[in-house]
């Protein structure tokens, strides 16, 4: 059974997972494999480094445009669905309460900061797909 935890959050969900996606699968395919900091310059000035970094950016604005408290919600499924550190017993808006009340007990630092443990994630979508999924949450 579908839950009705985020329905009025879902387009949210989809932007960000199709954003941080364009980003994943560009950065997935290109020809760099890492290197000095002078190669990496030299890679960001090609038009693969520059496409790269313009996904990168566009994923960074998107989350900036939200509000603190949908950075701190994303931020939540994106754990969930990293760590999947979870007592499964639990329905999912037990779930998502759970891991959220951890966050808020630990503290959050600001949204920037916030926003930067997101994007330094290659896998944000899968992450948070997967946190959708244990949420049982369809966007």
């Amino acid at each position: 059974m579908v839950n009705s935890l985020f329905n009025d959050k879902k387009q949210i969900f989809r932007d960000a997972i199709r954003l941080a996606e364009n980003w994943g699968n560009a950065h997935d395919i290109s020809t760099f494999e890492g290197g000095n900091i002078s190669e990496m310059s030299d890679f960001e000035a090609t038009a693969e480094g520059q496409k790269i970094n313009a996904l990168a950016i566009e994923l960074d604005d998107y989350l900036h445009s939200l509000d603190f408290d949908e950075v701190k919600m994303l931020q939540t499924v994106m754990y969930l669905g990293r760590d999947q550190d979870y007592d499964k017993s639990l329905p999912p808006h037990l779930i998502y309460e759970n891991e959220f009340n951890y966050f808020e007990k630990n503290g959050w630092v600001s949204k920037e900061v916030e926003i930067n443990q997101m994007t330094e994630k290659l896998p944000l979508a899968n992450y948070l797909k997967s946190g959708l999924d244990i949420l049982k949450v369809i966007v």
